[in-house]
């Protein structure tokens, strides 16, 4: 039957089947291995086993290591109290800790990723312990383990269920046994051991033939077997092992050098995933895996040759194959969703290559550093002092055009104009669309072009890189503004997102932002890498990628923006290096375009070998946001365990502290800074980095309480770091100390309370004569000063006041009058307006008086008005009502619908005089600022709040009158200069009737108006 299976399954490979996936040849994976010469305590590495912090354990036969992704913490015999062996035997599954067994029985936990020494007792999985009897049972360690198969021919071998219950496995009989009794059996013919595995609390067998049976209760249910392994062609074969990481809970399948995880996929099966490919498990004698699937990322134990660990590539390399290294600088579009080189040679998206035929010459071959598309199609470039065009197809040179200078770069901008540059003074440019068309000169003041861009449409500029600066370039004018602060810079390319947003890499200098004639530089990466960044280009995701010569960085426009306005300190840079995917960390700049993005969004980087291309969604960034852990602690070479605080003696030579964070990813994105304060200054903080070891120093430090602060950055955003916080208190040296200070005064603290006896009596006879004359002046003092301050603030009041009413007078009132007089005037001039017009114009203004005048006598009156209002039962309809019928003829003749929703009934005490002029005035302004639209009114309650909205479709509140309107801290005395008589008057009448106004900007455009009044009292 088996022979038959694995028959068919081989034909399957050469017949055409949709249920087979066929597998993805192009994952690559990057494999690093660490000895003992890495950091590894000895190169027997036998299970792997995560944390809840992020650190991962490694049992080997010298100790349990932690180790963080760089550096490896060993405990052993040397340094945890009471061990006596360093071999680690087994690793136990654990719900709470991770639990190790040395070969002599002892007991090791992981909690909190700390090392505790527990004797010998087993907590939890009791049955696990191996007695090495004659009549005892083998507890299984996963597979592989040679072992289980040595026993399992003179006793039951254990494979673990749950904390009371397990599986015990002999010869071909399995028994479910929970709280040490039998629960059922299970007869499986011509078991295989090695097969069998528990996940998910359930039995599985995987048969030689391919087949997975699992069981329920006792009855075995056939599981089907998905996923990747299918299109495997030794899986076909037959040719599988397990390899079951028991304290991790993962368990995996090996075939011929690829490995993939299995997974319970509920209702479907067991689903198996590739997570390594092209890598012999034999070969490295690797007896343990753990996989990590949120970064691709697999660590493998080696019973002989230590630790390794496969990451998923995620970038790929196009090339053509025709030699070792192909070095690519500017690329274009091809139709097709394609990218071509100035040499002809076209990849389209899945990497499929081909050449394009040319029927010009080598002699006429354009240079690779610049190359353009019009919009017929046609490509240009340069070759010496030609700027050369050809067909869409590359097989004929249409236009060669001689230049006086050599041609460093050209663009073409939105209107089809072609822009040349070259190493002397001036620009030459022609229109594309006629190939006919001669070439124009330009006499802008830029020479030694190193980069072209245009500004974006309507705003008549172009942007010039040279070797020595940037120059922004008006057209069609010429004339030419240079860009301070940049004029020893040598510009590498120039991005521009939107209008008057700039992006500017240089040689040796970095990155810079241009907005708002303003120049700022980014910060460089802790490896100064970007100093000579060459290219930025922006995905759909929001973050920028900008290559260099040492590698590729990725940053979040956005944060950049921040830095820039001075919202935040720092900006972080996520770096990418060869291991995920490039052929070299080279890459190249100096060309036009520097980069190329397809129609999807996909992006393609020129480097020293090869294009870069890679899709900016499907690229995972594993962000360094775990938490920060001190390792060890030592003080005057001598360790210590570490801990939270410190006390050092005040005559210390070294204290010195190894700090941790678990990252697995590349270590230069991973940068701590610590910062040295003392609990009784108030200094400026100053970030150090932490040295490459991790390690920071201190010596003779002064006495006195300090804080250490370590922090790191964990990502993208604002102000995103993670820190951790010791405290050292040095001693106090005998001079500083308390009992001395206080021998040193006694003598001086004796003569004093001797002089003080002596003049007690008469100090304080003249104390209370003096108290007597205080106590009477202050009362005469308070009461001046209360006249003064009720004086002062009348006067300030009627200050304000008669200013207000200047004002409101010039503007409201004389400005109207005048223009009365010039409509009524009878003139030549006033025949703009016919007789109904004049009418209209002038009620309305003598209206706008009229409300203005009234507005201003309810403002003196309340001016002045203390005390308590009278307060009725009023009817917010009726009342507003009121008001709309009032506005109706002006609403009526600006074409505004003005909706009252508020239903009868809804009342509220309040004074009714005053809140009908806040209505009045809130409504006037609607009407007033709104032309043929809407103003609506709603009200709606609250828990003891009656809020009124009133919301318009006009032209909107200024924001600085919304957040004026918004504040109650600016009620009252906090008036607004802006702000008109009527504004004012309402917030001053809202205070009088415990009311809070609120603006906000309409949904369909226009001002949202909610009053506030307090339903009770």
């Amino acid at each position: 039957m088996n022979l038959i299976f694995c028959l068919n399954l081989f034909l399957l490979n050469f017949m055409p089947a949709e249920s087979v996936v066929s597998m993805d040849t192009s994952v690559h994976y990057f494999v690093r291995r660490f000895t003992d010469d890495d950091g590894l305590p000895q190169n027997s590495v036998k299970f792997i086993v995560p944390d809840k912090n992020g650190f991962l354990w490694l049992a080997t036969e010298n100790g349990l290591t932690r180790f963080d992704g760089n550096y490896f913490l060993n405990f052993n015999s040397d340094n945890v109290p009471g061990l006596k062996s360093s071999r680690m035997a087994r690793v136990h599954p654990n719900d709470t800790a991770i639990t190790v067994e040395t070969d002599q029985g002892e007991i090791l936990t992981v909690t909190e990723s700390t090392v505790k020494h527990m004797g010998t007792e087993l907590p939890g999985y009791k049955y696990q312990r191996y007695a090495a009897l004659n009549n005892d049972y083998y507890p299984m360690r996963g597979w592989p383990d040679d072992y289980a198969a040595h026993f399992a021919k003179e006793r039951p071998v254990v494979m673990p269920l749950d904390k009371e219950s397990y599986f015990a496995v002999y010869r071909d009989t399995i028994s479910l046994v929970k709280q040490g009794k039998l629960a059922y059996r299970i007869i499986q013919p011509q078991l295989d051991l090695l097969r069998l595995f528990v996940y998910s609390g359930r039995l599985f067998y995987l048969s030689r033939d391919g087949h997975i049976t699992g069981w329920e209760k006792g009855q075995p249910v056939k599981v089907p077997l998905i996923g990747d392994v299918l299109s495997d062609p030794a899986f076909t074969k037959c040719k599988m092992e397990l390899f079951w990481n028991l304290a991790a809970h993962q368990v995996f399948i090996y075939t011929d050098k690829n490995c993939y995880q299995l997974e319970i996929e509920p209702g479907v099966g067991i689903r198996s995933s590739l997570v390594l490919r092209d890598f012999d498990l034999h070969r490295n004698y690797i007896s343990s895996i753990y996989y990590d699937q949120l970064n691709n990322r697999v660590f493998l134990g080696s019973s002989t040759k230590g630790f390794y660990i496969a990451t998923r590539q995620q970038f790929i390399v196009r090339k053509s194959d025709t030699s070792e290294a192909e070095v690519f600088y500017a690329q274009a579009p091809f139709p097709g969703n394609a990218v071509v080189t100035s040499s002809g040679l076209v990849f389209n998206q899945k990497g499929k290559y081909s050449w394009l035929p040319s029927s010009f010459n080598r002699e006429n071959t354009m240079e690779k550093y610049t190359l353009v598309r019009d919009s017929q199609g046609r490509y240009w470039g340069r070759g010496g002092k030609t700027l050369m065009a050809v067909s869409p197809d590359f097989s004929q040179m249409l236009r060669q055009i001689e230049l006086p200078y050599l041609v460093s770069q050209i663009c073409i901008d939105p209107d089809g104009n072609l822009w040349v540059g070259g190493k002397y003074p001036g620009l030459y440019y022609l229109k594309t669309a006629d190939l006919k068309q001669p070439l124009h000169f330009l006499p802008a003041a830029v020479d030694d072009v190193t980069y072209l861009k245009e500004g974006k449409p309507g705003t008549g500029i172009l942007w010039v890189g040279t070797g020595k600066g940037l120059y922004r370039v008006h057209l069609p004018s010429g004339r030419t503004d240079t860009i301070r602060g940049l004029e020893e810079g040598h510009i590498r390319s120039i991005y521009v997102p939107k209008r008057g947003e700039v992006w500017i890499t240089t040689y040796n200098k970095g990155v810079f932002l241009y907005r708002n004639e303003r120049l700022v530089a980014l910060p460089q990466d802790r490896q100064r890498y970007m100093a000579t960044t060459h290219c930025i280009t922006e995905d759909d995701q929001g973050y920028f990628w900008l290559t260099t010569n040492k590698g590729l960085f990725r940053i979040r426009r956005q944060d950049a923006l921040d830095f820039a306005d001075g919202k935040q300190h720092d900006v972080y840079y996520y770096y990418f290096g060869k291991d995920q995917g490039f052929n070299t960390n080279e890459f190249n700049g100096g060309c036009e375009p520097c980069a190329f993005e397809y129609d999807n969004g996909d992006i393609s980087l020129p480097s020293l070998d090869g294009l870069v291309q890679f899709t900016p969604s499907a690229i995972r960034m594993e962000m360094p946001d775990k938490g920060i852990y001190v390792d060890w602690v030592e003080h005057n070479l001598k360790v210590t365990e570490a801990s939270a605080q410190f006390d050092l003696p005040n005559n210390f030579q070294t204290f010195r502290l190894h700090i941790s964070s678990p990252y697995f990813g590349d270590p230069r994105n991973l940068q701590f800074y610590y910062s040295l304060e003392k609990d009784d200054r108030r200094e400026e903080q100053i970030w150090l980095p932490v040295n490459s070891d991790k390690t920071i120093t201190f010596s003779s430090l002064s006495s006195g309480d300090y804080r250490i602060r370590i922090r790191k950055l964990k990502g993208f955003g604002r102000d995103q770091y993670i820190e951790k916080v010791l405290v050292i208190s040095v001693q106090k040296a005998f001079y500083e100390r308390l009992w001395f200070g206080l021998a040193v005064l006694a003598t001086l603290i004796c003569l004093i309370i001797l002089l003080y006896k002596i003049h007690i009596r008469s100090i304080r006879r003249k104390n209370r004569l003096l108290e007597l004359k205080v106590t009477s002046r202050t009362r005469e003092l308070e009461k001046t000063m209360t006249i003064l301050q009720d004086s002062d603030e009348q006067l300030r009041k009627q200050s304000f006041m008669h200013k207000r009413l200047l004002a409101a007078i010039t503007h409201d009132i004389k400005t109207p009058l005048r223009f009365l007089l010039r409509v009524n005037k009878d003139e030549p001039s006033s025949g703009v307006l016919n007789e109904t017009e004049i009418k209209t114009v002038t009620y309305d203004s003598l209206y706008r008086m009229h409300h203005l005048v009234d507005n201003l006598i309810h403002y003196m009156r309340i001016s002045f008005l203390t005390g308590e209002f009278a307060e009725d039962t009023v009817d917010i309809c009726q009342l507003i009502e009121e008001k709309i019928e009032i506005f109706r003829p002006v609403s009526g003749s600006k074409e505004i619908a003005v909706i009252n929703h508020i239903p009868p009934g809804i009342t509220v005490v309040v004074n009714k005089l005053l809140l009908a002029v806040v209505l009045h005035n809130l409504l006037d302004n609607a009407i007033k600022y709104t032309a043929m639209g809407v103003v609506e009114l709603t009200a709606e309650r609250g828990e003891g709040v009656l809020t009124i909205h009133l919301s318009d479709t006009g032209y909107g509140m200024p924001p600085a009158i919304r957040d004026w309107i918004n504040h109650a801290e600016k009620d009252g005395n906090g008036q607004y200069d802006s702000a008109g008589i009527g504004l004012i008057l309402v917030k001053e009448l809202l205070t009088l009737i415990n009311g809070r106004m609120f603006a906000y900007p309409g949904v369909n455009g226009g001002t949202k108006v909610s009053l506030q009044l307090r339903v009770n009292g």
